[in-house]
């Protein structure tokens, strides 16, 4: 089949050949396929979508245009992926945590996309801290330490790369086999026992009610079950930020008083939570959750957790001394609210885009984050509050900056409304 044979295939909706796509993909891969076919297959499966089949075939052929990890034989391997979210640094945690329970854990991590952080760029707040290793290095770390944090290299599911950038360029985006297939590419080429989604629903994510949730986690479970890959999808509550701390270095230090046994109780729970689920997952075992529930919870508790971070940290060339001087900006704004009632939280796509105007995120790919700037939550959300009351504070690099966003963040503010449970559905 020609590429403009395949393209008018998925225009109509027909079944297309497996082999088909796979040398589509391949030609993506090797740029024999020209942007501009690759651009006019995008809106057509952007428009008309693909069969489950030829989804399962899209992206493994994506995963295979590079390199797949292999592995020792030893423990489980288990990752996590996150649709993401805001103050959402739960991978930071979590695969340390996990990997000191005795699990390996691949992680292969993105930057800022939108209002929502990017968790490599969280990491390189920590001064020194290198993200971009190659695979062998990679593949080193997780083997010998347990776990290891990266972004993608051009080993890695280079079609997806390609397809991606023409994504961005033809407002094809927000197509949901194509988003899975991006994801899933990539994870599979870390070749794990098993995957734990942790799909966020509401203002401040990409699926904003529970049925989008459902369907994305619908649409992905049929690619792993055809990878053969154990898979769990976790529907998490993203109206409100996760934890008190919005911003690369301020989710940093939320990170570490997590490690050390404190921190936010949302960040904590859901940390364990996810945590468990991969344990029971790449172990194949019936074990009761309860045990292992425990485990986790000694392990963050007793600094075991924290260890491991610090082991990784100093492997990839972070300055561990500098935990306790991490960025600081050199204005802290307060915001008060101007009303008295319960104060239900601050809307999350608010606050996202609000600390990206501050340079916590980016607006292009060569924009340089300030890693200072940030919010701090200063009350629960669900707290009676007078008006008047200093409910956070805006980290920024000058005072306009900082009074830029005030009148916005104040009137994003919900009020009386009940505090959602962050877990929200286990699919």
């Amino acid at each position: 089949m020609r590429a403009t044979d395949l393209i008018a295939a998925t225009r109509d909706g027909r079944e297309i050949p497996a082999g088909d796509i796979q040398s589509f993909i391949t030609g993506i891969a090797s740029n024999t396929i020209p942007d501009y076919q690759a651009s006019a297959w995008l809106m057509a499966v952007y428009l008309r979508g693909l069969s489950k089949d030829s989804l399962a075939v899209l992206t493994l052929a994506m995963r295979d245009s590079g390199k797949v990890l292999e592995w020792k034989h030893g423990s489980g391997i288990a990752d996590k992926h996150s649709t993401g979210g805001v103050g959402d640094k739960i991978s930071i945690v979590l695969a340390p945590l996990v990997a000191a329970a005795g699990l390996r854990v691949p992680m292969i991590s993105g930057r800022s996309l939108g209002h929502t952080g990017g968790t490599l760029d969280k990491l390189e707040s920590i001064p020194g801290m290198n993200v971009r290793l190659d695979l062998d290095r990679f593949r080193g770390m997780v083997e010998t330490i347990g776990y290891s944090m990266c972004g993608q290299t051009g080993e890695i599911a280079p079609a997806d790369k390609v397809l991606y950038s023409l994504r961005d360029a033809t407002a094809t985006v927000s197509s949901i086999p194509l988003i899975c297939a991006s994801i899933l590419s990539k994870k599979l080429a870390e070749n794990t026992d098993a995957l734990v989604f942790d799909i966020k629903v509401g203002s401040g994510a990409f699926a904003k009610n529970i049925h989008e949730g459902r369907k994305l986690a619908e649409t992905m479970k049929v690619i792993t079950d055809a990878a053969g890959v154990r898979s769990e999808y976790i529907l998490t509550d993203m109206n409100y930020p996760l934890g008190r701390k919005t911003g690369n270095a301020l989710e940093i230090q939320e990170c570490i008083d997590v490690l050390k046994g404190g921190g936010p109780e949302d960040i904590r729970l859901l940390t364990l939570k996810l945590a468990v689920r991969m344990i029971i997952l790449a172990e194949d075992t019936q074990v009761d959750e309860a045990s292992i529930m425990s485990k986790c919870e000694r392990l963050l508790d007793d600094g075991s957790a924290f260890d491991k971070f610090c082991d990784v940290v100093a492997a990839q060339e972070g300055d561990l001394d500098a935990f306790e001087k991490l960025p600081d900006a050199p204005v802290k704004w307060e915001i008060k609210v101007d009303r008295s009632g319960v104060w239900t939280g601050i809307a999350a796509l608010t606050l996202g885009e609000s600390v990206r105007k501050l340079g916590g995120g980016r607006y292009r790919v060569e924009d340089v984050i300030d890693p200072a700037a940030g919010w701090e939550q200063a009350v629960e959300n669900g707290t009676s509050v007078n008006a008047g009351t200093t409910i956070g504070w805006i980290y920024a690099s000058d005072e306009e900056s900082a009074a830029s966003v005030n009148d916005e963040l104040v009137a994003s503010c919900v009020w009386d409304e009940p505090v959602p449970h962050r877990i929200l559905e286990i699919i």
